[in-house]
């Protein structure tokens, strides 16, 4: 299937009334790592309020959509690599 990414990375923040995740993906051989903000659906949304935490690892398949020249990231599935227990 075309139109679809792949990001893993930490938690940032969960905006849990926007929908949106915003997760840390390190640069490979840097130290400095980009945000990426990810819009979840209603139905993913509710299936993973409960365990989406921030600091957490997740892998994210996604598809791109652009709307008036903005770029978002609509989440199809998301897998809970890595829970955080500093919490």
């Amino acid at each position: 299937m075309l139109n679809q990414v792949i990001l893993v990375g930490r938690v940032n923040k969960f905006d849990k009334i926007a929908g949106i995740v915003s997760i840390d993906i390190k640069r490979p051989n840097e130290k400095v790592s980009d945000v990426i903000s990810v819009n979840l659906t209603d139905g993913l949304m509710e299936s993973v309020l409960d365990y989406l935490t921030e600091g957490s690892t997740i892998g994210v398949k996604a598809s791109l959509n652009i709307d008036n020249n903005i770029l978002r990231i609509i989440a199809d599935k998301i897998t809970f690599i890595e829970k955080n227990t500093n919490e």
